[in-house]
């Protein structure tokens, strides 16, 4: 009698090994990368050369950076490579992120980065690539949340397909200062993005009117438009964006209005409306901005004396009304 517990703990210990190695061995087979997904991988690898044209950048903001297609091995489980993560049961390619990966080159419109039509998100930020345009191929990305092409010299017409990412909750294409929107494009992108929750274009030539629908996206958090060469005028209505922190909308020359008004329930943390051509007086419902941070109105037109209300904003840390056209004096 005295055997039989120690069979039993034989046998569970034996049963117990071979359900951990057949779970094993189902787990690396269902995370092994395909032949095609890493030969498609290879050849991208091959079509760029490595140069790191942001080293003083990333060492002055202190940005992780190394070129991570390098450590690409063929016959290795492109899974496992730096900077691509696949789906642990089909096994596909569904993130990309390659930024401040020192590459270099065109993404032309045959590059094998267009054959992952299962990315979720698509990182190649901080790369040097030169001559290459936002082209049609990134429309194919349907499943696509986040697109992340900023620092990265592109160029030319931004293609219109890009609008067709309905899915994006955030898109950057900051600093491509040689890349422009067709016409009307912005504002198809703006109608047919509904979930955006991060849109920074910073640099990039909109030549439009602000578009009023923009603030009807309830999901926005962020929204950066400086240097866009915006013009005509913002909206004077009230804005019910309850979820959105930053703003920017820096440097738009011909872009007027008057100070946004805010619902008094917003979470607003930085307001930048720097050199733009927004004017009147600073309205006193501004006290409202109770989580700002940053008020930037410097080189604008604003004019008469400051409310006492900017005194309620007590989580301010940086202020900036220089070279606007203020009288009287500041109590804070």
């Amino acid at each position: 009698m005295s055997k039989h517990p120690l069979l039993c703990f034989l046998f569970f210990l034996s049963f117990s090994q071979l359900l951990l190695s057949s779970s094993s061995s189902f787990s690396n087979s269902t995370k092994i990368c395909s032949h095609a997904q890493s030969l498609a991988l290879l050849k991208l690898k091959n079509s760029f050369s490595i140069k790191n044209s942001y080293s003083e950048y990333f060492k002055h903001y202190h940005l992780p950076n190394y070129p991570k297609t390098e450590y690409w091995k063929e016959g290795s489980d492109c899974c496992s490579w730096d900077g691509v993560t696949c789906d642990l049961v089909t096994g596909h390619v569904i993130e990309l992120d390659l930024s401040c990966s020192w590459l270099s080159g065109t993404i032309h419109s045959n590059s094998t980065l267009f054959l992952f039509p299962n990315l979720r998100s698509l990182n190649l930020a901080f790369n040097n690539f030169s001559g290459s345009s936002v082209s049609d191929g990134f429309g194919r990305f349907s499943s696509l949340t986040h697109l992340n092409l900023s620092y990265s010299s592109f160029s030319g017409r931004i293609s219109p397909e890009i609008s067709h990412l309905s899915s994006l909750v955030s898109l950057d294409l900051s600093w491509n200062v040689g890349a422009e929107f067709a016409l009307d494009g912005f504002d198809s992108l703006v109608q047919n993005l509904t979930k955006l929750q991060k849109l920074h274009l910073r640099g990039v030539s909109i030549s439009s009117v602000f578009p009023n629908s923009l603030l009807n996206r309830s999901s926005l958090i962020s929204l950066d438009l400086s240097s866009c060469r915006l013009h005509g005028k913002f909206p004077d209505h009230d804005i019910h964006l309850l979820k959105l922190q930053l703003l920017y909308l820096v440097e738009n020359y011909y872009l007027s209005g008057n100070f946004p008004r805010f619902s008094e329930n917003n979470s607003l943390i930085d307001l930048v409306l720097q050199s733009t051509n927004f004017s009147g007086e600073l309205r006193t419902s501004m006290g409202n901005l109770k989580s700002l941070q940053t008020l930037d109105l410097s080189h604008c037109q604003f004019s008469g004396s400051i409310p006492a209300s900017l005194g309620n904003l007590k989580s301010l840390q940086a202020l900036d009304l220089s070279y606007c056209q203020f009288s009287g004096s500041m109590l804070l």
